[in-house]
């Protein structure tokens, strides 16, 4: 009986640590949490919780002192108890997992077991007084009686109920899902049946654990699933947007200029030049920066572009820079698209021009970027139905948040100009 006990004691502890474990990868991977990730993780706390309990219970097993006296009743109340919570919030999860995968699936499961969880744990509390289910004599040795089978049979009951929900529901779910949750379900099924006639190990919170790691494994190959797709999406928008930046049309116009400069004015074509070579170079190393780059380098990036377009149109365009903050960084090819639909589609929309303000500003918890013009602005109900400029502006939006965590906001008044915002949370920069 001895090495029962340690053998009960170190699988359960095993269990438990395993848990913890799996607990501190999902909790420390820095990413936000989806819903569905929280809820596999409060799984995993109770069924921890659950396994040091049982494990203290049969560490206190037959200790007479009273450290002993309370810990094996507390433990082997709170084996019950935690295990009939875990229920319910296995529930919960399988609620929210089968939502995640599209179905309109309502919440009347999950509360039906919790309430059938509280009912469960009321009568664990009156197994304390008529000892129904299990019995701690003088020796301070746990004892079942004769009700004990209706304690698992209430599980297994619940776990059917979980059953038979993933089965109304597996047409939407991969070989694997079913299978990882399927297990979750299956095993502690068939250890509860077990547990009802064999006596003395503890094979059920073991069970739940490898359920546990199947779901754990399961996770973690859809995220790299999810990574994978992420990335590919954002080496995507990355090629659009350079692409959208390389437009023919600037192309003519910019070399027009130089072509002018260099007949009238031969120094200022050479700063053109310079500028165009520059903004070129920034636009196709873009391409193949994956990462984020220095808000200065970006900067440069946007006044290439701008003394360009001065060259073009003159007082039209008018810049006004208030840059305090320049120690952080962004994604290529953020900030010169937003200036760029500020000149095109703000200020030279209007006869006489007008005034880009770019500036930046930070607070306790980030650095922001903002770009104002005083065009023609646009009613937010009823945005321009420009192509390009959607595109342009969602592949800015996609890598912000890809990125750097970062969003993006736009306000504007039709005649009152466009205020666009960006902000970048420190934490993701520094």
């Amino acid at each position: 009986m001895i090495t029962i006990r340690y053998i009960n004691i170190a699988l359960e502890v095993f269990g438990g640590l395993l848990s913890l474990i799996f607990i501190l990868c999902l909790s420390l991977t820095g990413q936000r949490k989806e819903k569905l990730e929280r809820m596999y993780i409060r799984v995993l706390i109770t069924n921890t919780a659950v396994l040091f309990c049982d494990a203290a219970a049969w560490l206190f097993k037959g200790r007479m002192d009273l450290l002993g006296f309370y810990a094996v009743r507390i433990a082997n109340f709170c084996v019950f108890s935690f295990g009939y919570i875990l229920l319910a919030v296995f529930t919960d999860y399988l609620v929210c997992f089968i939502a995640s995968r599209g179905f309109g699936i309502s919440k009347f499961p999950a509360r039906l077991m919790w309430s059938l969880s509280f009912t469960a744990i009321v009568l664990v509390i009156i197994s304390q007084f008529n000892h129904m289910y299990y019995l701690i004599d003088d020796n301070n040795i746990y004892h079942r009686q004769n009700l004990f089978w209706l304690s698992q049979t209430f599980g297994i009951f619940c776990m059917l109920i979980d059953g038979s929900l993933l089965f109304r529901y597996r047409r939407r779910l991969s070989r694997a899902e079913l299978m990882a949750v399927g297990a979750y379900i299956a095993m502690p099924i068939i250890a509860m049946f077990l547990q009802i006639y064999i006596y003395g190990i503890a094979v059920l919170y073991l069970a739940t654990t490898i359920s546990a790691l199947c779901i754990y494994i399961s996770i973690q190959v859809e995220q790299s699933h999810k990574f994978a797709c992420e990335a590919l999406e954002l080496e995507r928008s990355r090629t659009l947007l350079m692409l959208s930046q390389i437009q023919p049309h600037f192309l003519y116009n910019s070399l027009s200029v130089i072509k002018g400069l260099c007949q009238t004015e031969p120094l200022l074509a050479e700063q053109a030049i310079d500028h165009f070579s520059d903004f070129l170079r920034g636009n196709l190393n873009s391409l193949s920066n994956g990462d984020v780059i220095p808000f200065e380098q970006e900067l440069s990036h946007a006044r290439h572009f701008l003394a360009i377009e001065q060259m073009r149109f003159g007082n039209r365009i008018k810049i006004c820079y208030n840059i305090p903050v320049t120690n952080f960084f962004i994604p290529s090819l953020t900030l010169q698209p937003i200036v760029e639909n500020a000149v095109c589609h703000g200020i030279l929309k209007r006869k006489e021009g007008g005034t880009v303000t770019i500036a930046t500003s930070e607070t306790d918890s980030a650095f922001i970027i903002t770009v104002m013009d005083d065009g023609i602005g646009f009613d937010i109900l009823n945005p321009p139905t420009d192509n390009r400029v959607h595109i342009g502006i969602s592949n800015v939006r996609t890598r912000l948040a890809a990125q750097s965590n970062g969003s993006l906001e736009i306000k504007s008044l039709p005649h009152h100009g466009t205020t666009v915002t960006i902000t970048i949370p420190k934490e993701s920069v520094l």
